[in-house]
């Protein structure tokens, strides 16, 4: 029998960055992870400020700023596709990080295998920390299913199966977390009439700026990597995968050199269909993220539409926050399960709000006609333009804060952009921040 104060299923950079802050907090911490190899599934490369900030805390920032690239502003295009291939530019909507009055006020690119092996050395540096892997969570071996108490988890690892006990478990495995189901928590799942496909390839040095085009019929995105590389996303119609494979490579080629000319010789670098990958984007909540003793985090509890890397970012705060409530837990010597619904209360909100902002965004780019794309036009320039709702739409899907849509930002759409006052705005925006009190309440009460 194997002991331990708390038990993560799954290494990812959720429950990396729960296990690290837990580490360094002197709690005895067990991570099971199941994959060997860097799986093939396509996980998120954009880290949000507030995910820079709790990285900060852990005191791991300096090594991921090292090997990422700056985003200050997201460069959007409208286009119109022309009939002979060619692209006009009809539109051009700059949002930017540097509006927020914030010690990272911009995001990074970071491919998602350095973040993980960044934060899984930081970790293996305290003797608190354990990593099993590859290991198997296979189920509960004890538990009181009335009280929701979970005492004993059978790990399956070297052809052995483990009894480890553990005073708190965590799912943090992903979509299909076999902790949720422990849990009994039923999925509410939202399915979309796009897919999208990925890439990383070879970028000039002299592109450094993260840019959207978008037509009426097509939607691709380029993200700069660090070491000249850039990661491509297109959006395509279900069903449209089987006949691009079958047509050619140059069907998934040819949009980027149509829409980003000066890419037409990088992107032809691409050699085979099994370096893209399809993502299929689904959205899906649960009511509770935590039952008894045992917590999700991450794509456990909430899966997003990964339209500005919410996905990811969502799960390094959820395990940023759950850690600074164990390790709490911990210094108090107040293992009360109960107190765990504090993280609930502070987490869930947040990404209920951030999941459906995606949602919303997502179905700016679902209908391919011209009059959907010109009302997307005009919403997003009016982003653009005005001070409030552009300072707001920033603010929300960096995590730094929140600040509430209500029927007045339907007046600022229509009227004038200089109307609003300007001292109450700079007031609005410092109170629209959270602060160390809102996510740890806990250390405050």
């Amino acid at each position: 029998m194997y002991n331990y104060d708390v038990v993560i299923i799954g290494g990812g950079v959720g429950g990396l960055t729960l296990a690290l802050k837990l580490a360094q907090s002197g709690v005895e911490v067990l991570v099971v992870e199941k994959e060997k190899n860097p799986g093939k599934i396509y996980k998120g490369e954009l880290l949000q400020p507030k995910s820079l900030m709790y990285f900060d805390e852990l005191n791991v920032i300096q090594p991921i700023l090292d090997v990422s690239h700056p985003l200050s502003t997201i460069h959007t295009y409208e286009v119109e596709e022309l009939k002979d291939g060619r692209v006009r530019e009809n539109m051009y909507i700059p949002l930017h990080y540097s509006r927020l009055a914030f010690k990272y006020p911009e995001a990074r690119m970071i491919p998602h295998e350095t973040l993980k092996n960044i934060l899984l050395d930081k970790a293996s540096s305290y003797d608190s920390f354990h990593y099993w892997n590859p290991a198997v969570f296979k189920g509960f071996s004890e538990m009181n299913e009335k009280k929701h108490e979970y005492s004993t988890a059978l790990i399956h690892m070297n052809k052995e199966d483990l009894h480890v006990s553990a005073s708190f478990f965590v799912g943090a495995e992903g979509r299909s977390s076999a902790i949720r189901k422990a849990m009994k928590q039923q999925v509410v799942t939202t399915q979309y009439n796009h897919h999208f496909l990925t890439v990383t390839f070879p970028r000039p040095e002299s592109y450094t700026e993260a840019r959207m085009y978008a037509s009426h019929k097509s939607f691709i995105g380029l993200f700069p990597l660090p070491d000249n590389e850039v990661r491509c996303v297109m959006l395509i119609k279900p069903g449209d995968y089987p006949k691009m494979k079958k047509e050619g490579l140059h069907t998934f080629t040819e949009p980027f050199s149509h829409f980003e000319p000066e890419l037409a010789d990088y992107v032809t670098q691409i050699e085979s269909w099994k370096q893209i990958q399809l993502m299929i984007p689904v959205r899906h909540n649960i009511h509770e993220y935590v039952k008894g003793n045992a917590a999700v985090i991450g794509d456990a509890a909430h899966a997003v539409h990964p339209m500005a890397g919410e996905g990811m970012n969502l799960a390094i705060q959820d395990g940023a926050v759950l850690g600074d409530l164990l390790a709490w837990m911990h210094e108090t010597n107040n293992k009360n399960p109960s107190l765990l619904k504090q993280f609930e209360q502070v987490r869930k909100k947040r990404a209920d709000r951030l999941s459906l902002m995606s949602h919303f965004s997502a179905l700016g780019y679902m209908w391919p006609f011209r009059w959907y794309q010109f009302g997307r036009m005009q919403a997003l320039k009016r982003f653009e333009r005005h001070p409030i709702l552009h300072y707001k739409h920033m603010l929300n899907i960096s995590g730094i804060g929140w600040w509430n849509y209500t029927p007045f930002d339907g007046i600022r759409f229509f009227g004038p952009s200089w109307m609003y006052l300007k001292r109450r705005f700079r007031r609005r925006c410092e109170e629209a921040i959270f602060t160390e009190k809102d996510d740890y309440p806990w250390r405050y009460s």
